[in-house]
């Protein structure tokens, strides 16, 4: 088995770590009816930090098998890969300088280009398509609906479980097959 499939089926395409964050980014957007925006990026920024432990849980609750082979150095490349979020975190600050509803916009935008080396590493194209998605939706929503600071949590988390949820199918299938 090569590295890519053995990292895509042991990670299961990402979807239980795409279900978890994408729970976070609508959770979030919840929040902010509820809680000043101020303690909603506090509360969004220290969720998503712990992102990955929660879905390496739900990875484990999901039974996902292991599959990867000692030599295979691919889950190297995604801590590096994790800290282009906090390392752009001084973008995401100067656009809401000019206005804080810019903030999921601008996180969403970030994020979505983070997905594009997903598909080298998982050898799925529909990373692709979710990233750009992500991208357009959230700067569609920066550009005509600046007002709002929700709007772009709920999209982009929900673009997020949506393709949590295919990549799982997709990946139960594959998985399926390579065990008869």
């Amino acid at each position: 088995m090569n590295q890519h499939k053995e990292f895509r089926q042991t990670y299961l395409g990402a979807a239980p770590h795409s279900i978890a964050v994408g729970s976070i980014w609508i959770i979030s957007g919840l929040l902010s009816h509820f809680l000043s925006t101020d303690m909603v990026i506090l509360i969004f920024f220290f969720a998503t930090a712990v992102n990955f432990p929660i879905g390496e849980f739900i990875r484990k609750l999901m039974k996902a098998p292991n599959r990867m082979s000692k030599e295979n150095n691919l889950a190297k490349l995604f801590p590096l890969l994790s800290f282009t979020i906090p390392l752009s975190i001084p973008l995401i600050f100067m656009a809401c300088q000019y206005n804080l509803n810019w903030f999921f916009p601008a996180f969403a935008i970030l994020v979505g280009a983070h997905y594009l080396p997903f598909v080298w590493a998982y050898q799925m194209p529909t990373f692709a398509v979710l990233g750009l998605l992500i991208v357009f939706s959230g700067s569609a929503i920066g550009y005509f609906y600046s007002t709002s600071f929700d709007l772009a949590a709920y999209s982009t988390g929900g673009l997020i479980i949506l393709f949590g949820i295919i990549h799982l199918l997709m990946l139960r299938k594959e998985i399926a097959i390579e065990s008869n």
